[in-house]
């Protein structure tokens, strides 16, 4: 079995220590070694790994110093901010690895960490489950064989309403800079991170690849009055395929919409739903449906670099050198917009749930992004009361990002 040490034993390590047990039962992969630097907190937790006969690391200069003799891929469920520094001393310590997504907060660090990756001939892994999917990975296939002809428009919406209590769950929630680090943290940049990672992969029609972006123009704003990031997006990505992607996401709905996808061809059309259940409408007018066959992509996610480190496939499917158009995406949305724009607060309802915890709604947010979605439109050029109307980026050339001027003076002001 494949060997993997993981970092952190709470929230999304404790995903990647479950999986991999359910791994470790069909003698896949196994989690051999473990870092937990808070031993206060985290002791009887460390403690039963150890009873299970998991290497137990107290600091990362050890792990990364000795680990060789306990895994052989590296997991990184951490924190935004220490993706890239993080990734770099593992593969530069001659370690394999898999990293959460967002790859990296800006394209500078992820050029950093592709540039490792080919210096060192170490792999590293990206989280991004869905590009691991049944479904997505078929419909990569009929857009790289042309069953859909040309892709015209990939959309995809999605209303996740989100807590306080999801934004104070750690230091850097909800913010765009933490403690000097640019973190980025709203739903384009990790919860719904996914969805737009996937259109950009099906926007091309070279296997393994995701599409070449030309522009972004993004509209980025904010209803919870407590954070810095946003939490509330429409974007718009050309792309130099020819095709065009939208994405309308918000956490501050009064009800959960997943992630709905429709991809249109000049051949067919697609719609995509967060269970996999996928139906294509051909132009002659037949239909054909699958599903994800009861395959668990985040499972796949673990298996798929197992499977790489065994020799039985070149490389990953998702990768920081094919998921740069990711950060330029994300990066380039707040070039586009230029800072987070608060939503006035006459349009904000801030109210306590059943369980004591803040609950905040974007009146009419709902209806606002169904009606955008469906005509392909932005907030602003649907006449929503409080939008913004901003400007397209072009990404060409486009090898840094910088927190925009505008942004870094409503940060400073906040803090003030």
């Amino acid at each position: 079995m494949v060997r993997f040490g993981v970092v952190g034993v709470r929230n999304f390590a404790n995903t990647h220590i479950r999986n991999l047990g359910i791994l470790e039962k069909e003698g896949t992969a196994k989690l051999t070694a473990i870092l937990v630097n808070d031993q206060q907190r985290n002791g009887e937790a460390a403690k039963e790994l150890a009873n299970r006969g998991v290497k137990v690391f107290t600091s990362w200069d050890d792990m990364l110093a000795q680990g060789k003799d306990y895994f052989d891929v590296l997991s990184l469920p951490v924190s935004i901010h220490t993706h890239a520094p993080m990734s770099i001393d593992a593969m530069r310590a001659g370690y394999n690895v898999l990293v959460e997504k967002p790859p990296a907060p800006t394209i500078q660090e992820l050029d950093e960490m592709i540039a490792v990756s080919r210096e060192t001939g170490r792999w590293c892994a990206v989280g991004f489950q869905f590009i691991h999917s049944v479904t997505i990975r078929k419909l990569k296939d009929k857009i790289v064989n042309g069953d859909l002809g040309e892709i015209a428009d990939i959309s995809c919406k999605a209303y996740w309403p989100r807590t306080k209590s999801y934004y104070t769950r750690n230091g850097w929630a909800g913010k765009t800079v933490w403690n000097g680090n640019i973190v980025l943290d709203g739903p384009v940049n990790n919860a719904l991170a996914h969805y737009l990672n996937n259109m950009l992969f099906l926007a091309s029609d070279v296997p393994d690849q995701a599409v070449e972006i030309d522009t972004v123009h993004a509209e980025l704003y904010r209803g919870h009055t407590y954070i810095q990031a946003e939490d509330t997006t429409c974007m718009r990505v050309t792309c130099k395929s020819g095709t065009t992607i939208h994405f309308y996401v918000t956490h501050c709905s009064g009800r959960v919409l997943n992630p709905y996808m429709e991809i249109t061809g000049t051949r067919g059309k697609v719609v995509w739903k967060m269970d996999e259940t996928t139906e294509i409408t051909y132009e002659d007018g037949t239909r054909e449906t699958f599903s994800n066959d009861g395959v668990d992509p985040w499972l796949e996610v673990l298996r798929t670099c197992a499977r790489v480190s065994r020799g039985e496939l070149e490389k990953p499917y998702c990768r920081v050198d094919n998921c740069r158009s990711f950060v330029l995406a994300v990066n380039g949305a707040y070039e586009s917009s230029r800072r987070v724009h608060p939503i006035p607060l006459q349009y904000v309802t801030e109210s306590e749930n059943k369980a004591g915890d803040l609950v905040t709604v974007v009146e009419g947010i709902e209806s606002y992004m169904d009606e955008a979605f469906s005509s392909r439109k932005l907030l602003s050029e649907i006449g929503v009361p409080w939008s913004v109307k901003t400007e397209p980026f072009s990404m060409d050339g486009y090898t840094r990002f910088e927190i925009p001027a505008e942004m870094d003076t409503d940060l400073k002001t906040s803090e003030g």
